[in-house]
């Protein structure tokens, strides 16, 4: 996992500055006084990368939609584009909960396309405020979060929502959170697991990217699979015995498993990475 490390503040020039300038006085009263320095704000590129965002609504508290997006940052520009980013439907917060549909509720038997498009405002030391909409396009019609909140590079901070009503669904408004990290796996990582019945085993590795593939036995099958990371969403796709196989895993940072659905969000298994899973 990755984080962006704080950027340090330059207080330690402050009693530098005040030593000079009583210096200066003592040695001929000169009137000379140093500017301020300004102190730096967040680095360069701070919202760049995976995140994980989660809206809970105000109307539907039993209800969570969860985004997952590889964001580009261009000055205060923030985007993910249709491959960039895949939303979820849940009851919890928690990553090993089975979904209760896999894409947005303008989704219908398949994940449509999501978009993000933000803008970084009120830019402070340490925090700046990014305003955004999630589109999100799919089988029943479109429908278009708009969304604020505080950000540190690494977490979203007191954010709030509002969708109008779309889809066949009324007007939708809560609050949200959201924090970077990235899924890495290297070719050391293996997965084990039963998906109704049939013995699974998995080896994935990242690339330098987003990328992923994996290689693995599907009852003794081999198999060789390849797909990206979205967030804590890994998507692999190819060939099983002849067989075309899309699958969805939502990875477990916590406990190393990987909850593994097909392309209409049937939960097919877990993949568990840790020796007591198997």
């Amino acid at each position: 996992m990755t984080t962006h490390a704080p950027v340090r503040t330059l207080f330690y020039l402050r009693p530098l500055i005040l030593f000079l300038s009583l210096m200066n006085i003592g040695c001929g009263g000169s009137s000379y006084s140093p500017s301020p320095q300004p102190l730096p704000g967040p680095g360069p590129d701070i919202m760049q990368g995976s995140w994980t965002i989660s809206f809970h609504s105000d109307v539907f508290p039993d209800s969570y939609t969860v985004l997952e997006a590889n964001l580009t940052q261009a000055g205060t520009k923030v985007f993910a584009g249709a491959t960039s980013a895949l939303v979820y439907q849940g009851t919890t917060l928690q990553a090993t909960i089975p979904l209760t549909s896999l894409g947005s509720k303008c989704d219908s038997g398949g994940v449509g396309q999501i978009t993000l498009d933000g803008t970084l405002s009120n830019l402070q030391e340490t925090t700046q405020t990014l305003t955004f909409m999630v589109t999100e396009n799919g089988a029943l019609g479109s429908a278009v979060i708009n969304a604020s909140a505080s950000t540190n590079g690494t977490q979203l901070l007191n954010g709030t929502y509002t969708v109008p009503a779309a889809c066949g669904f009324p007007e939708d408004h809560g609050t949200f959170q959201g924090f970077q990290d990235s899924v890495r796996f290297s070719s050391a990582n293996t997965y084990h697991g039963t998906f109704l019945g049939d013995a699974v085993t998995v080896q994935l590795a990242s690339d330098t990217g987003f990328g992923i593939s994996a290689t693995g036995t599907f009852n003794g099958t081999p198999f060789n699979l390849t797909g990206s990371a979205t967030g804590f969403f890994l998507t692999l796709t190819g060939q099983i015995s002849g067989r075309a196989v899309t699958w969805f895993g939502l990875y477990d940072s916590s406990y190393n498993e990987i909850q593994v659905y097909d392309s209409d969000g049937k939960r097919l298994g877990l993949l568990g990475g840790n020796s007591w899973d198997y």
